[in-house]
């Protein structure tokens, strides 16, 4: 009796084994997918998966309006900020509003120790503007907008040929960051002779 025990479980043994190998011979050669063919369609996922989408906010008279703007890669801070003020300016110079001042160019852009975005633009950004308090509000608004929402900054500063300026339009104290301006914390600037 205990030989044939022995012949049943070497059978049962054996009989497994043999399952398992066909089990690993039939998912390893007979169970592959079929080799995915790469398709224009598969390409073009890709690249658009390896695109930023910024957002650039342009001034439209009592107003701000939205345009997106696909670039390509990953890009650092500083390298996003200079392509969002270049589209910021190509798209408020096209559409003309008025509010934009005519030859405004960015010089430079840099970020401060204490998080600030610093753009540096040139003298016509002051010399040129001839809009009234909302021209203003939303020139400053949308340059704000469009690097807030595009960049991991604290906020934004306006320089005029590496230098603070008090004003652009004589409306608004743009010496401090855009923050506390455009959320009212800094007052307008009163013309002489006005107020009490």
């Amino acid at each position: 009796m205990r030989a044939g025990k022995g012949i049943v479980i070497g059978l049962v043994v054996a009989i497994l084994l043999l399952g398992a190998a066909l089990g690993v011979f039939y998912f390893y050669l007979y169970d592959q997918e079929p080799e995915k063919i790469v398709t224009g369609e598969d390409i073009r996922e890709s690249i658009i998966r390896e695109y930023t989408t910024l957002k650039i906010y342009r001034p439209m008279g009592g107003k701000v309006e939205l345009v997106e703007k696909k670039v390509p890669g990953i890009l650092s801070i500083l390298d996003l900020a200079d392509i969002l003020m270049e589209e910021y300016l190509k798209a408020s110079t096209e559409l003309d509003t008025g509010v934009l001042p005519e030859g405004t160019k960015l010089n430079n852009l840099f970020m401060g120790a204490d998080g600030v975005l610093y753009l540096d633009f040139n003298r016509e950004f002051e010399r040129n503007f001839r809009g009234d308090v909302l021209d203003e509000y939303m020139l400053l608004k949308s340059i704000f907008d469009t690097l807030i929402s595009n960049l991991d900054v604290m906020d934004v500063m306006i320089l005029v040929d590496g230098k603070e300026t008090e004003s652009i339009g004589g409306h608004f104290m743009i010496n401090r960051p855009l923050k506390a301006v455009l959320n009212g914390e800094v007052a307008f600037e009163e013309a002489p002779g006005e107020g009490g």
